[in-house]
């Protein structure tokens, strides 16, 4: 492990822990689950997470919840 970043629980849902793993790898892990993303997906993760997070604050709840429909 290189390094780690807790991201507080909120009234929903449990602490976020993100850490660096020493193989090119982040570990992203919510209670008892954990996704490994490699250094190779990082950036498309990283892309959506922002477009998410900004679909979010600018109130576009429309946008994403066509978005989730679409599965």
């Amino acid at each position: 492990m290189c390094a780690r970043w807790n991201i507080p629980a909120d009234d929903r849902r449990d602490e976020v822990v993100v850490t660096m793993l020493i193989r090119d790898e982040v570990s992203i892990r919510q209670g008892g689950a954990e996704v490994v993303v490699s250094r190779a997906q990082l950036t498309d993760l990283a892309d959506k997470l922002y477009f998410l997070d900004l679909a979010f604050r600018s109130d576009a709840r429309d946008v994403v919840e066509a978005l989730c429909g679409q599965e």
